[in-house]
């Protein structure tokens, strides 16, 4: 493992955080058990069986040379070595020696079948991330020849294709090696890629996608434009659809996110850095469903809670916060957002023993099945749980989403300090200057309010420890280890400058108020601290394709579904005892009064769209249990809110 962090060298825009190395933060309690779960489901097997990886070009194989092997590694590798599972690492690294031994003497790497930019952005995210863990001294002078090679072949071969919306990724591997190397042709580099790369910025600035898809261009006419069929295009691909296929692509727009932060450090403006938040919030005011994504089913389809959002989307869109944070931009309100899509939209579209995962999630899904809905794109099988629904991208870049979580809880400051972002349970282990530090988070957060934080410096050290206060946290406070306690305003993030010895113990107090949030056709959602909170029916599951590892599952719900919240008293009871991974979870409980909805029925395989304000009878009020949307295969998460009959 590396013994420093990375930050921004000169000219880039002076970062106040950097990332860890990976390893450097070791989960504990119930995030540990939820990552050895993920090792043993099918992040720890996909190699054995799916031909796409088993076989791939990326490990010398006569299979796929594209994005499969490296997305999954992308996951692969965080996972191995933050468990320190030496079977895992040993399967990375098979890859990872292939890759490394593919290099020519121009600099170019990887399959010599295949040379799209795209999976080679994907492969330069492995090797960042071996390299912090392992320190291995081949990998930047590695990424320092493909990158010269990139220098002198990208004008003459441009970006293309997957390559121009989704070049922030090369970039921000660039500008790593730069803060690592100071070679200075890798600036130069950028400020070509992004003159080939698509304008996010400006994009999120105007946003024209304001409307669903399915409004804006139906897909048939979409899909003949792309192909050159029909509306006299020629026969080849037309560049207006082309422009409008990626731009609204909601797994190009999750990685999109960050662009504006990636190029805010070399070409710092206003509109760079405010891009991320304008185009978020826009997304999310047209688009936005209450587990914290946009919709996509494969492209934006509007803020109803029965349209659905792409697995791929909320592990990248995570990836972006993730990346930001570490120095692209201030980390205001990011620690938040991360938060409420690890907690939510991230353990939903798995199941429980994360095996299966689907393709498209409905923040109300009341049937997981083979069918029709309203999706813009996407096949009759999206939204099933297994191994590669509607289209195998998710199936091989779902790994991602809990390594990368872990290995992002804590950050360093540029003043030799650490800083908090989410309070999963952890030890971290790193240095302040020359000095080793441990943290220990001890807590069940977020299924409890109460987070225990004792630092230990190997000698006395005075460094800054930096705890983020969320936005919901009204109240929050934090008692000293000298026993003086202060408040945590909300939204931003406590400092505490002191001489650190060994066991100085923090308690952090984080007040979760029930609160009620307004989504789409006047629609309420529960939320209880960084958890959204859903009804959850009966759930019968069906198997629906047998196969020796991972199945495909469809899921009846079996009991009614169709309730309106009544607003009044909600109620929250907390089991830390019962903290567990997502899908086990009995720890967090909410009670509140509701009515049953009978016209509230099914469009296809979907709910139908929600009622607004319908009216109930008093005597048909019951008190119903809401549970994490995270535990949740069948849900719903946003309420028709009842009006009662006088």
């Amino acid at each position: 493992m590396l013994n420093q962090a990375i930050f921004n060298r000169e000219p880039l825009t002076p970062s106040g955080l950097a990332p860890l190395p990976l390893t450097a933060i070791q989960p504990s309690g119930w995030l540990r058990a939820q990552l050895e779960r993920a090792a043993q489901g099918i992040t720890g097997k996909l190699h054995e069986f799916w031909p796409d990886v088993r076989d791939s070009a990326w490990r010398g194989g006569e299979g796929d040379a594209w994005e499969r092997a490296p997305y999954y590694l992308d996951g692969l590798v965080p996972l191995a070595y933050i468990l320190e599972d030496e079977r895992l690492i040993g399967v990375a690294k098979e890859y990872i020696e292939w890759t490394l031994a593919s290099q020519r003497k121009d600099g170019q790497l990887g399959p010599a079948q295949n040379e799209d930019w795209w999976p080679r952005m994907v492969m330069l995210k492995v090797l960042q991330q071996y390299y912090t863990a392992t320190a291995d001294r081949r990998v930047p002078e590695f990424m320092l020849r493909y990158f010269a090679y990139q220098y002198k072949t990208i004008d003459e071969r441009p970006l293309v294709d997957w390559a121009v919306p989704r070049a922030a990724e090369n970039m921000h591997s660039a500008l790593w090696l730069y803060n690592l190397t100071g070679r200075k042709f890798l600036i130069e580099l950028c400020q070509k890629l992004r003159a080939q790369a698509f304008d996010w910025t400006a994009h999120f600035h105007i946003f024209p996608h304001t409307r669903p898809m399915s409004k804006l261009v139906p897909w048939p006419e979409m899909q003949a434009g792309r192909k050159g069929e029909g509306r006299g295009l020629y026969g080849a691909e037309h560049p207006y659809y082309a422009s409008q296929y990626h731009q609204s692509h909601v797994v190009n727009v999750a990685m999109a996110l960050k662009a504006p932060g990636v190029q805010n450090l070399f070409r710092s403006n206003q509109k760079e850095l405010q891009g991320f938040w304008v185009g978020y919030e826009k997304l999310m005011k047209h688009h936005g469903v209450a587990m914290g994504m946009f919709t996509g089913d494969e492209h934006l389809s509007g803020a109803s809670p029965a349209q659905g959002t792409e697995c791929c989307a909320v592990v990248e869109l995570m990836h972006t916060i993730e990346t930001l944070l570490g120095g692209c931009m201030p980390p205001d309100g990011l620690g938040d957002l991360l938060e409420k899509l690890a907690f939510n939209a991230l353990p939903a579209t798995l199941t429980r023993d994360m095996l299966g995962h689907q393709y498209l999630q409905q923040a109300n899904q009341v049937k997981v099945s083979v069918g029709k809905r309203n999706w813009y794109n996407n096949g009759d099988d999206a939204n099933v749980y297994g191994l590669e629904p509607n289209y195998g991208c998710c199936t091989a870049n779902l790994h991602q989403g809990w390594p990368k979580f872990a290995a992002s809880l804590w950050y360093a400051t540029c003043d030799e300090g650490f800083a908090a972002i989410s309070y999963a349970p952890c030890v971290v282990r790193f240095w302040s200057g020359l000095v080793p530090v441990r943290i220990e988070v001890a807590t069940a957060y977020p299924f409890e309010e109460t987070v225990c934080i004792t630092v230990s410096a190997a000698k006395p050290k005075a460094f800054p420890i930096l705890l983020r206060i969320p936005k919901w946290a009204e109240g929050a406070s934090i008692r000293l280890p000298d026993g003086e306690v202060m408040p945590g305003e909300p939204g931003g993030l406590a400092r505490i400058e002191r001489e650190w010895g060994r066991g100085e113990a923090i308690t952090l107090t984080l007040p979760m108020k029930l609160r009620l949030t307004r989504w789409h056709r006047k629609t309420a959602s529960v939320e209880l601290g960084p958890l959204l909170m859903a009804y959850q029916p009966g759930e019968d599951w069906q198997k629906i394709v047998s196969r020796d590892i991972v199945s495909d599952w469809a899921v009846r719900a079996s009991s009614p579904w169709n309730w309106a919240l009544i607003e009044g008293e909600m109620k929250a009871e907390f089991h830390p005892e019962k903290a567990a991974p997502f899908g086990d979870g009995d720890a967090v409980k909410v009670k509140v009064q509701a009515a049953p909805v009978e016209e509230w029925g099914m469009d296809g395989e979907s709910c139908a769209a929600t009622p607004i304000d319908p009216a109930v009878e008093r005597d048909s009020i019951r008190e119903i249990e809401l549970v994490p949307y995270g535990d949740t295969g069948l849900r719903i998460a946003q309420f028709p809110v009842g009006k009662v009959r006088p």
